[in-house]
């Protein structure tokens, strides 16, 4: 009987537990959509001191940390990018197939422009899954940044490939053909981008491609 109680105990607590830290995390999102990181941090802490060894929780604090690096202030910038780095690696750590994981850490090291560190994160990434166009759009722009224009316009091309619908990765398409003074692909693209619904390439377009 004593066994049984404990059983029941454990049992009750265990639920209890995971029904506190699931409604901490859903509080998180919702931070997370108000744009109110440090608070979603906070809330993230708290399930890690209820179970350390919730991946999400240090998934959702990363993020946070990584938000917060906004290039205004050097010294905060570099205490965000470390807390995000530890946050990732406690999430591989933890899951070492974790590929949304070395995707966005490789997303916090181009943040601070550690651009070689963000295109070995970002290739770790495509070794767990191939079909991400998201990651194969990020290796572009790093490439781009890089001046690696050729390299950065067939991950562009990759994108696209894996999911016809990217705009962004045709808007970034359209700005490596600018920079390569391809005036007529990078109309095209750019246009590609705002058929799809993504804004950011209208100006351009609007200033570089009348007659198009």
């Amino acid at each position: 009987m004593k066994y049984v109680c404990l059983f029941l105990f454990l049992s009750v607590f265990s639920f209890v537990k995971a029904q506190t830290t699931k409604v901490l995390l859903d509080s998180a999102l919702v931070k997370k959509e108000q744009l109110k990181f440090l608070e979603g941090i906070k809330l993230c802490e708290e399930v890690i001191a209820i179970d350390s060894t919730l991946s999400d929780a240090y998934f959702y604090k990363a993020g946070f940390h990584t938000a917060l690096i906004q290039r205004k202030n050097a010294r905060e910038d570099y205490a965000n990018y470390k807390a995000a780095i530890q946050s990732y690696n406690k999430v591989i750590q933890l899951n070492p197939k974790h590929a949304q994981a070395f995707f966005f850490r490789g997303g916090a090291h181009d943040a601070m422009g550690f651009l070689d560190e963000a295109l070995i994160d970002y290739m770790d990434a495509i070794t767990l899954n191939e079909k991400q166009s998201e990651v194969y759009n990020s290796m572009g722009v790093c490439y781009a940044k890089k001046g690696k224009i050729m390299l950065a316009l067939s991950h562009f091309e990759k994108a696209i490939e894996i999911d016809t619908t990217y705009a962004k990765a045709y808007s970034n398409l359209g700005n490596v053909y600018d920079m390569k003074r391809d005036e007529v692909n990078a109309c095209k693209n750019w246009k590609k981008a705002i058929t799809l619904g993504y804004l950011g390439s209208q100006r351009r377009y609007q200033s570089k491609c009348k007659q198009q």
